[in-house]
């Protein structure tokens, strides 16, 4: 059987583009994607993470250097006149997790993030204030997981060290090491020893 000129035509089209998918899928593993930071800030500059909102334009979440204070943030967020800003409230320390609203009449509220954006970016959430679906975005715990822990927070009033999480049906040691990093109680890190 012989064949016709527009099938070895097609043949060729089809090694040719084996070859180049083949070469891009070998360069591909052998060079990592660049992972993209948050758009606002550097991790390298420091290990305060803090978020700044309520004003279009000035919406964001930063990576600030150690002892950084709501004036850095307000800085960092291009934010050139501070002068409707309560002079104590720009000089507050800021903390890792925490959040500056700016409201209206250049009044600023320092609140905590959202647990949604703390999971994200592997910040701790407070076991004995997260909701059902706030306990779901970790990975490792599933809805009936999550019921199982504010069922004990019920019960017992509040959780007073991340290791209660053993107390719960299901975790045990093994878990609890995977999950503990995602944790604190009252907004305060856990130390673990290494």
């Amino acid at each position: 059987m012989q064949s016709t000129e527009g099938q070895r035509d097609g043949a060729i089209v089809i090694v040719v583009i084996a070859v180049i998918f083949l070469t891009i899928s070998y360069l591909s593993s052998q060079f990592p994607p660049q992972v993209n930071n948050i758009p606002f800030g550097d991790k390298s500059s420091g290990p305060v993470i803090a978020e700044i909102s309520g004003t279009a334009g000035f919406n964001g979440i930063f990576y600030l250097p150690v002892k950084a204070r709501v004036c850095d943030i307000v800085a960092a967020a291009g934010i050139g006149n501070t002068e409707a800003f309560d002079e104590n409230t720009l000089n507050r320390r800021l903390s890792t997790g925490e959040a500056v609203v700016i409201e209206s009449y250049g009044r600023l509220r320092i609140q905590q993030m959202n647990n949604e954006n703390k999971v994200a970016l592997g910040i701790p959430i407070d076991i004995n204030k997260a909701s059902l679906y706030d306990l779901t975005l970790i990975n490792g715990i599933g809805e009936e997981t999550a019921w199982q822990i504010l069922q004990f927070r019920e019960k017992s009033g509040r959780f007073e060290r991340v290791e209660d999480l053993m107390k719960i049906h299901g975790i045990k040691d093994k878990k609890f090491q995977k999950l503990k990093g995602y944790f604190c109680t009252d907004d305060v890190p856990q130390k673990h020893e290494h």
